[in-house]
């Protein structure tokens, strides 16, 4: 039976969730498919079959091979041109690897020869033979296998000679010589060099895996097995077999969500790949990942710290996983995104993050993901989760605060943790764990998070007959380290509070499993799962909302998070429709808390400035610093993050001075709380050089935007927003300034970065399309001018609108250009 193509893509998703499995759970899942669509039931099951039969051929790559053919037989003793075949070093999916050496007495030279195996002459598999040797052909790098020569046998047979690498695969190497966490990333450091290279030949590898990566004797990397690789040109993949439905070429337990489900895949996949390889390398085990069906079933990655054999058992354990916490927990996670746009935009960055930890800098992951925390305004207020850090801090220095003060919100609203026996018990417990962390053991200070570490272990013992003081216990640790923005390491202690709530409550609401459904909606909203975060937010509010007296409040400041994720989601509309509903709501509700209200605002007045209606934003914003002002003070962070959208907005309505100044008060503040590189600095900045551009000033706009631009590669990393934008304003300040020349080579890597971080379609990539179209004009480039003036208006009008100013602005541009073309 011929399957459509939405059956092929379900069976494509199916094969790579079930081919990991065997015996009784293959089974059940095979059973429970063919009930669903015995035709897709039909063809997993074959695949599986063959995949079987196969064996480690099909983890080389050759799923979509026809036939399994034999290697090619009487090579050794046989000379092919130059080289003499002496002896068969392996096998791999579409042939055989020999060794040989030069016998023409030129020079001498060992080398490697790989030929196809007899009976695999089919035309795809020929073509992806001389695919490979045409990747391999454009590669020079000491860190790949170096292309000597090639030719065919005389069989017939295609063949090509590579540099012979003596070695062992990385992992192995790495175990043999013991190598310790610095050599490991040294090696690592060398794989990114060599995939860096290539994606910039654009090459992608699309099979980065440990066997695939030899290290010599020396100590020098060489990745081998452009097999299945892909070259990022349209035109050499057309009739690529590779490509076609149904082939699935890969590693799985290597290879990125996207690749496993069969959609496209760039260099992103490679990162992906990479970030699998070093979580190896530190933990010795590889992520674990229960369904490898489409990126929407990803779980979460075990942070690497928690996967070290032994973190808690042992002492050499233990010493890794303190070790890997932190930094390096950022780093490997940022590398394994499901989204990614998320991860690494390049090898580079990925190799200079890692090279900024061995240094003791800071690194860009960390960064990241405070950019990403501060960008957004929303934050769910829980005094009492502040307070429970405030009191973990003072128990570490000496000060016992028992944990009911810590969370004087929870204990008002919860009787059994008000009992007095309970808290004391609690009280007693943490005063025993901290007491027994000696704050000052070996000359340093435990902090909160370690503090909290120790007490995890110990609350399962401890409380073993009582399961409503374990779930209190877990979810006051889990909420406080969700406040402290530790989300991987919250996520356990709210599943597991949530777990035993459902087990204490069975189907009757209560406030502690809202909460912790609240708290682990939070995460996934900070780390980019919005729909789960927007199911995960409802499923809370609509629990607070059958407890027998829900506090509304809640539910309104809940209904802020679910707007936000619409906005995150690009649902702007909606978002601020609801935003409104919740500012007015809680206005009527809690009139004296002036912070909330500003947030509210504060989100509100976003949403309206990315639809376009600055004219509203403005006064919703106004009114959000005032608030803030008097609820934390002039000078408060949270002020600084209100400043920011207002002084775009002011930009929007051509109110350039004001804006420049609410910018540069920003700066102020984001720099003394944060420091002069800090990405919400940086951000701040670069609204102030806005308003300088978009009011002509651009001889007092480049200074600063140079001094950013020196910050790219290390604070200003690639992925953040503000590179995009302030390459934006210095290519259009060259061009004022009268260099067309700069200002062209300025904006095509403007157009780069945006399209890299933000994808083809996004409105700032039109933006820079029509900006650099004006210029393209001026270079008397007029053909290219025009294409890139009329798809930048296109686009902004397809995603802003056609009244939107940023639309108006490029229509201006385009209608310019017309009348001087003529």
């Amino acid at each position: 039976m011929t399957l459509t193509s939405d059956q092929w893509q379900l069976a494509r998703s199916a094969f790579a969730e079930l081919s990991p499995l065997d015996g009784p759970a293959l089974e059940a899942r095979l059973a429970a498919l063919a009930s669903a669509d015995a035709a897709v039931h039909a063809e997993v099951a074959a695949l599986i079959q063959a995949a079987a039969s196969m064996g480690d051929r099909f983890e080389r790559g050759a799923a979509s091979d026809s036939g399994l053919g034999a290697p090619a037989s009487g090579l050794a003793g046989q000379t092919l041109g130059p080289w003499q075949v002496t002896r068969e070093i392996g096998q791999g999916g579409m042939g055989a690897v020999y060794e040989a050496h030069r016998v023409d007495d030129q020079f001498t030279k060992r080398v490697a020869i790989k030929t196809l195996a007899a009976g695999r002459e089919s035309e795809p598999i020929v073509r992806r033979f001389r695919h490979e040797r045409q990747i391999l052909a454009r590669l020079q790098h000491p860190n790949i296998a170096t292309l000597l020569d090639g030719g065919m046998t005389p069989d017939g047979q295609p063949y090509f000679v590579m540099e012979y690498v003596e070695g062992l695969p990385l992992d192995q190497w790495c175990s043999s010589h013991a190598a310790d966490l610095r050599q490991r990333i040294g090696l690592f450091q060398q794989v990114c060099a060599a995939v860096q290279y290539a994606h910039g030949q654009l090459v992608i590898h699309r099979d980065l895996k440990p066997r695939n990566i030899l290290v010599t004797t020396d100590g020098t990397v060489k990745l081998l097995d452009f097999g299945i690789a892909k070259l990022l040109d349209p035109t050499s993949t057309r009739d690529d077999p590779l490509t076609q439905t149904g082939a699935l070429p890969m590693t799985a337990a290597y290879a990125s969500p996207e690749q496993r489900s069969g959609q496209p895949v760039a260099t992103a996949s490679d990162i992906y790949s990479l970030g699998v390889i070093l979580y190896e390398l530190l933990t010795g085990a590889r992520p674990a990942q229960a369904e490898l069906g489409p990126p929407s079933t990803e779980r979460p990655v075990v942070l690497p710290s928690r996967a070290v054999s032994g973190a808690t058992s042992t002492p050499d354990g233990r010493r890794l996983s303190r070790t890997l916490a932190g930094e390096l927990d950022s780093i490997v996670l940022k590398s394994l995104r499901t989204e990614p746009e998320r991860r690494y935009q390049s090898a580079e960055q990925f190799g200079v993050d890692l090279g900024r930890y061995l240094e003791g800098k800071p690194v860009a992951a960390q960064s990241d993901a405070w950019s990403y925390r501060t960008g957004k305004f929303l934050r769910r207020h829980r005094a009492a989760a502040i307070a429970a850090v405030l009191a973990i801090t003072t128990m570490v220095v000496g000060t016992v605060i028992s944990l009911g003060q810590a969370r004087e919100a929870r204990v008002e609203r919860d009787n059994a943790l008000r009992e007095a026996t309970r808290t004391t018990r609690v009280t007693a417990f943490l005063q025993e764990v901290f007491a027994s962390a000696r704050p000052q053991r070996e000359g340093r200070s435990v902090t909160v998070v370690q503090a909290i570490d120790s007490a995890i272990p110990r609350i399962d013992s401890s409380f073993s007959a009582d399961p409503d003081l374990r779930a209190a216990i877990k979810l006051t640790l889990g909420a406080t380290l969700n406040d402290m923005f530790l989300y991987e390491r919250a996520r356990p202690l709210l599943e597991d509070a949530y777990r035993l709530r459902r087990q204490l409550d069975g189907d009757r609401p209560s406030k502690d499993q809202a909460d912790a459904l609240y708290d682990l909606a939070n995460i996934e909203a900070q780390i980019g799962g919005a729909a789960r975060a927007e199911s995960l937010y409802r499923q809370s509010l609509g629990m607070l909302g059958r407890l027998p007296e829900p506090d509304s409040a809640d539910i309104y400041e809940g209904l802020s998070n679910v707007a936000e994720v619409q906005l995150n989601q690009g649902r702007l509309a909606e978002a601020a429709a609801l935003y409104d509903t919740v500012a007015r709501a809680l206005d009527r509700l809690k009139p004296s808390d002036l912070e909330l209200r500003g947030v509210t605002r504060a989100n509100r007045g976003t949403a309206l400035a990315a639809l376009g209606r600055s004219a509203e934003a403005e006064p919703v914003l106004r009114e959000a610093v005032a608030l803030f002002e008097q609820a934390r003070g002039r000078d408060d962070a949270r002020v600084g993050s209100a400043l920011q959208p207002l002084a775009g907005t002011l930009i929007f309505n051509q109110k350039f001075t004001e804006a420049e100044s609410v910018a540069r008060r920003a700066v102020a503040i984001d720099e003394k709380e944060f420091g002069p590189t800090n990405p919400s600095t940086l951000s701040a900045l670069r609204m102030m050089t806005s308003a300088m551009v978009e009011s002509g000033r651009c001889r007092q706009a480049v200074p600063d935007l140079q001094k950013m631009l020196a910050l790219r590669g290390g604070a200003l990393v690639e992925s953040d927003p503000t590179l995009g934008v302030v390459l934006l304003q210095m290519g259009q300040c060259q061009a004022a300034l009268g260099n067309p020349s700069a200002a062209e080579a300025t904006l095509r890597d403007a157009l780069a970065v945006r399209t890299r971080s933000l994808g083809s379609t996004h409105w700032a990539v039109a933006q820079t399309e029509s900006v650099l179209g004006t210029v393209l004009a001026q270079r008397g480039k007029k053909d290219e001018a025009r294409q890139k003036l009329q798809e930048g208006y296109d686009g902004l009008k397809r995603e802003l609108g056609a009244d939107h100013m940023r639309t108006k602005q490029a229509e201006g541009r385009l209608n310019e250009f017309q009348l001087t073309a003529r």
